[in-house]
């Protein structure tokens, strides 16, 4: 090796074959991902179970019979059982462990589902959508932690998209199931992601962020070389977390070590600029942009839409079409996320969502003036518009917030801002699904889409001027940034006391 690279030193050497060395090992990286991930599988069953389950549901079958009011019930409270998952999240991904607290979200998603096939009554169906949604939301704290703190900076792009792909794998796979199997079937064979999880889980290594934090470093180590497979990277790695921690430690002598102090110091954190705004940014990315996008009605009553809108085909295999497009370009999107800038494509992915809503509104209201020989093609133009929805979606507008959730958080805060992000935008979720048929009834089918356009819109043009641009950078860099940006607002502030 030294006659082919010449006389230099052996770190060179190392720096030079560190490439090679990461290459090996990103296949562990991509385990570890798609291990955490299958709980949002499971979570595309979860959300699209009342798509296809209540219209079978309101027809008396699978032995049991509900009113439009607990239809909707049956929609929305999985959203609150979210709501309830994602502030036990927070905690037991940070007392028990990123992989631990995933594995409790398995089991409890196929304790859910199974009391949901077995049910003989509404209320066991509630507790058990509930229970789903309880544990989904659990889950979608921990998994963008554990993958953004187990990938490396140059594999985050397509680990990161992990999350949306296999939500968007196991929405289609569900409305596939749907149009073919009663409902009660359905919520039996959605138990097997979560096995598969568990499973996989229990074969990758946990966090090492949160290991080093735990003072468990020769678990840390042994935990970062089996995702990096280098010694020199390994070191090196842990050599900057390790100077982030602290910094951090230094941060909570100054503010106290009782669990009162420490809880007292995280709500006063919230106000810190480093915290703050990169909070605020994922609240307006994820409650404003996606979940007032028109995707939560699409997801929860596809069907009703499909038949209010009168596509021209079985609605059930429309749902079917648009969920497996949806996943095919979520695939393709993650290989392009690796290359391409997350700003960019960010912004133009919004920009495709709003027009797509913005033509399902205007198809709504004037439908009426299309002539009568054009009626039967016309038909497909909401279908069309809900395909170019979906791939604005699935090219950086519904994937790159989630990979932002794991990567501008600051690292002593991400627990806590997940779990905080979750409570809120389950909230956001609740109301968007419980609102559907209220919009329906009052504004209509373009009125709503109408909203949800002027909604995206808000959300593309504040994150033109505040967005920033995360990819190549790791996770230390990107607190780093944060910080400076406190730095630069201290020193305003005093020019402005002083002037």
């Amino acid at each position: 090796l030294y006659e082919a690279v010449g006389d230099i030193s052996p770190r060179r050497v190392l720096t030079l074959l560190k490439p090679i060395m990461m290459e090996q090992r990103k296949p562990f990286q991509v385990l570890g991902s798609v291990a955490a991930n299958l709980g949002q599988l499971t979570n595309g069953f979860c959300v699209s179970l009342s798509s296809f389950a209540l219209p079978q549901i309101l027809r008396g079958e699978g032995g049991i019979s509900m009113t439009l009011e607990e239809s909707s019930w049956f929609a929305s409270v999985l959203a609150l059982g979210c709501v309830t998952g994602a502030l036990s999240g927070g905690y037991t991904c940070e007392k028990f462990g990123r992989k631990r607290s995933m594995m409790l979200d398995c089991l409890g998603l196929i304790a859910g589902f199974l009391l949901i096939g077995l049910a003989s009554n509404f209320p066991l169906i509630l507790l058990g959508r509930f229970l789903t949604g309880h544990f989904a939301g659990s889950n979608l704290v921990s998994a963008p932690i554990f993958v953004g703190e187990t990938s490396h900076p140059s594999i985050r792009g397509l680990t990161g998209s992990m999350l949306i792909i296999l939500y968007c794998s196991g929405f289609t796979i569900s409305m596939f199931l749907g149009a073919v199997f009663p409902w009660r079937t359905v919520t039996f064979l959605a138990t097997s992601p979560a096995i598969l999880s568990f499973i996989l889980l229990n074969l990758v290594q946990e966090s090492p962020s949160w290991l080093l934090r735990q003072k468990r470093e020769s678990e840390a180590y042994n935990a970062l070389f089996f995702y990096r497979g280098s010694e020199f990277v390994v070191r090196e790695e842990l050599d900057k977390m390790k100077e982030n921690l602290r910094r951090m430690e230094k941060q909570e002598e100054a503010e106290g070590a009782s669990t009162v102090e420490k809880l007292k110091a995280k709500f006063r954190r919230v106000g810190d600029p480093s915290f703050l705004k990169p909070f605020l940014l994922l609240n307006l990315m994820l409650n404003i942009g996606l979940e007032w996008g028109g995707f939560p009605a699409l997801a929860f009553y596809m069907h009703t839409i499909l038949e209010e809108i009168q596509v021209p085909f079985d609605p059930y295999w429309i749902a079917v079409v648009l969920s497996a497009f949806r996943t095919v370009v979520s695939i393709g999107s993650s290989f392009m996320l690796v290359k391409v800038p997350r700003r960019p494509m960010y912004l133009f992915a919004g920009s495709l969502v709003a027009i797509a809503l913005a033509i399902q509104a205007a198809y709504a209201w004037f439908n009426t003036y299309i002539p009568a020989q054009l009626i039967p093609a016309g038909r497909w133009i909401p279908f069309f518009a809900i395909i170019l929805q979906y791939l604005g979606f699935s090219l950086g507008y519904g994937v790159i917030m989630y990979i932002l959730q794991g990567e501008i958080l600051p690292s002593d805060m991400r627990s806590f801002g997940s779990g905080l992000l979750g409570i809120i935008d389950n909230i956001a979720l609740f109301l968007a699904v419980k609102l559907v048929p209220v919009l329906i009834s009052s504004v209509g089918v373009g009125g709503m889409f109408f909203i949800y356009s002027c909604f995206t819109l808000f959300t593309i043009t504040v994150c033109f001027f505040v967005m920033p641009e995360t990819k190549g950078m790791s996770l230390e860099e990107i607190e780093d940034f944060y910080a400076s940006l406190k730095e630069t607002d201290k020193q305003e502030k005093k020019q402005i006391s002083k002037v």
